[in-house]
């Protein structure tokens, strides 16, 4: 039995005295010892630190250690010579006695004999010097060709200056395993040597260390656990290499990137486990290669090393202990695996803390803006169901900004890339609850308006809500329904939907076929009466036709203020793309047009804004590549255009409108289709006029088309051509004169 008592102490490592790794590995204070071992030291240093702890300056050190290393090679040299010797002597006696006999006998004959019974007894009693108690000689003989043994007599000589009762510290020896020089030569040295010695390891290694003290025949190891503290630590350089990879990757896997200094940095474990098995793991053939298990790592990080801390159950944060890198290289490497594997992520990550860290790593290198889109929804709806409110006060609104407001039509090109025009309807309700968690009614408020057309009895329901939650009774009352408009019928299918939508509007509104007005009108309503007589939430899309329609009808009918009204509402439909909006805006532009020509004192605000709006539809409409409806987008944004100049000559305007007509007729001529191929040459044949253009292609194709228009275009072509006919501002065209 070597000692009395051995304690073994978890989560304490982390009051190791050692700084930095240059510093010295022993530390004396009073009767303790307190001994950290870093991965790199050697025995070597641990021999001199403890000798400049003992007193002996680093001279007398490096002396004693050199003497000692003479001195047992020349002792070990003189025994061999000595052996020599004394074989050569007995061989030499027992030659004399044998073929000289008889002969005088000499002093030097008596010296020979001497050796001869020295090395002969030497052999008689090598066996049992040997198997001697303690086997001293048979040490001794070892010592002088076994390195290891060399090193356990220098180390003893060098612990023999400290009293049997002083008490050792030992940290971080769990870092290495049982055959490693620390526990092989030192760690067994200092059992045998001293009465009272504590281990400070990493709580996963306890039965490790266990095992290995019992090797030893300790009669008393006791386990003591300590409570954590709140005092800060600084522990690095107790971690191994592949401690400080996982250490980095920790990094790489929190809110860091946000570089936000003024919050906590939370951790992603679900981002960390799945970049330690995917992204590090692709380098198969790295001598580097992570091994060990992450949660073992965590649990470190937790308890031993106190880098982390924990407040709910999916909210782990760095403490004050963690010193930050500089890891841009690495950041950007983990960006475009990440960016590769959006979907695969989105599928597996339930922490909202780990979305919103992918959001931030491919936020900027993602061509599809609507993965993009699919990160913030997946976040929205996991920090609804983890609870995790106030995350959204603490990053939505740096993601996304504050909600715009709708109702204003100016706003629409500054929110057109906003988050909440492209956000799914569901994802919508979830932020507007989640705003109301948080205590943002106001942004609450604008989401459930911004959504009251889908559901008008859902939405009025939840408004008021948000106003009785803010105090404001009044407006709570004013904007609860007077009475629910409670439907019987069930939602209706799709294709119900578009056969009233393609009757009542493609082919009678659109067209203006007086003939069948009525029976578009009726087709109409129908459709309206399949949108509102069910209590589900209506598909945006259904609203945004059902809308443009009801506009269509009333440009029809000359009502061009209550035309915009409807498409108003058009664009405050949610989750629409370029395409719908785009679409509305060029509609709206015609309606200011159109009011602007029946204006008997012109007011230019208006056909500018016609101009402004049929501008920004037709950007709408490049930005998603739609060639199908580009002519007539083009054909009316030129038409706006000569409104204005009919009365206000411009050459950049002039220049818009050649542009635009030039590109129009060329779409038409590669999709090989005529519709409204007349307005488009007839406003080409002006604008080109105007530039003192060379026409004559133009007339022959005009006059070539004539009778293939219907009667609405033709009558929109022969305004637009008296408009600048009738001052003499183009050359007359005799086959147009003759249907004026």
């Amino acid at each position: 039995m070597i000692q009395n008592s051995c304690y073994v102490h978890l989560s304490k490592l982390c009051d190791s005295k050692r700084k930095n790794i240059d510093e010295t590995c022993v530390i004396k204070k009073n009767s303790e010892l307190f001994i950290t071992y870093c991965e790199g030291d050697t025995l070597d240093k641990f021999e001199s630190d403890i000798n400049l702890i003992a007193g002996n300056s680093s001279f007398f050190y490096f002396f004693k250690k050199k003497f000692f290393s003479i001195f047992i090679s020349i002792l070990s040299v003189l025994v061999i010579l000595m052996a020599f010797l004394s074989v050569s002597i007995y061989e030499d006696f027992f030659k004399k006695l044998v073929f000289e006999a008889p002969f005088s006998w000499e002093i030097n004959d008596f010296i020979s004999l001497f050796f001869v019974f020295v090395f002969f007894f030497g052999l008689l009693m090598m066996p049992s010097i040997l198997e001697a108690e303690g086997n001293e000689f048979k040490k001794l003989i070892s010592s002088w060709f076994n390195k290891d043994i060399r090193k356990l007599r220098k180390l003893e000589l060098t612990l023999s200056n400290f009293d049997k009762k002083t008490i050792i510290h030992l940290y971080n020896f769990d870092l290495e395993n049982s055959e490693h020089w620390l526990w092989k030569i030192f760690t067994s040295r200092v059992i045998n040597k001293f009465s009272n010695v504590n281990f400070y390891i990493r709580n996963d290694k306890l039965l490790n260390i266990t095992k290995r003290l019992n090797k030893f025949d300790i009669l008393n190891i006791e386990i003591i656990k300590q409570e954590i503290s709140s005092k800060k630590y600084d522990v690095e350089i107790l971690l191994s290499s592949k401690e400080q990879k996982f250490y980095l990757l920790l990094q790489l896997c929190s809110t860091i990137l946000l570089k936000q200094r003024d919050k906590k940095n939370f951790i992603s474990l679900e981002l960390f486990e799945y970049c330690g098995k995917n992204f590090i793991k692709e380098e198969n053939d790295s001598k580097n290669q992570l091994i060990f298990g992450f949660q073992n790592f965590i649990n470190r990080s937790f308890d031993d090393f106190k880098f982390l801390a924990q407040e709910k159950s999916l909210q782990i944060f760095f403490t004050s202990n963690v010193t930050y890198k500089d890891l841009s290289d690495e950041e950007r490497r983990i960006a475009y695996y990440l960016r590769n594997h959006i979907e695969e992520c989105i599928s597996i990550f339930e922490n909202p803390i780990s979305l919103l860290i992918l959001y931030y790593y491919v936020k900027d290198i993602v061509l599809d803006k609507k993965r993009t889109i699919k990160i913030l929804e997946k976040f929205i709806s996991s920090t609804k169901n983890t609870q995790q409110y106030e995350l959204i006060n603490y990053y939505w609104f740096e993601i996304a900004g504050y909600m715009f407001d709708f109702n204003d039509v100016n706003t629409f090109e500054s929110s057109n890339n906003s988050y909440y025009r492209k956000l799914s309807i569901e994802a919508l309700n979830n932020l507007a609850f989640l705003f109301e968690r948080n205590g943002h009614f106001d942004q609450a408020i604008l989401l459930n308006q911004y959504l009251y057309e889908i559901n008008p009895n859902k939405y009025a329901l939840n408004i008021c809500s948000l106003y009785e939650r803010m105090g404001q009774f009044e407006k709570a009352y004013e904007t609860l329904p007077k009475k629910l408009n409670l439907g019987k019928n069930q939602k209706p299918s799709d294709i119900e939907i578009r056969y009233y939508q393609r009757k009542a509007a493609w082919i009678i509104i659109s067209q203006r076929n007086e003939a069948l007005k009525q029976e578009g009108i009726e087709s109409l309503d129908k459709l309206e009466e399949l949108l509102f007589s069910h209590n589900d939430e209506n598909e945006p899309l259904w609203l945004w036709h059902f809308y443009n329609i009801k506009a269509n009808l009333n440009e029809w009918d000359e009502n061009y203020d209550e035309a915009i009204i409807f498409y108003k509402k058009c664009l405050s439909i949610p989750t629409l793309g370029a395409f719908e909006y785009g679409a509305t805006f060029v509609n709206m532009a015609i309606s200011y047009r159109c009011k602007y020509i029946l204006q008997k004192i012109k007011e230019e605000k208006t056909i500018d804004k016609s101009i402004k709006l049929g501008r920004l539809g037709m950007i709408l409409k490049e930005s998603v590549g739609d060639r199908d409806e580009m002519p007539v987008v083009l054909h009316n944004f030129a038409l706006n255009i000569l409104y204005k100049i009919s009365n206000n000559m411009d050459i950049t305007l002039c220049n818009e409108v050649l542009k635009a007509t030039n590109e129009a007729l060329e779409i038409l001529e590669r999709t090989k289709s005529i519709k409204r191929l007349g307005m488009v040459l007839i406003e080409n044949y002006i604008v080109k006029c105007l530039l003192k253009i060379d026409v004559k292609d133009t007339v022959i194709k005009l006059e070539n088309h004539m009778k293939l228009l219907g009667q609405s275009e033709l009558n929109q072509l022969l305004n637009i051509y008296k408009e600048f006919e009738k001052n003499n501002k183009i050359k007359k065209l005799e086959f147009l004169d003759k249907l004026i």
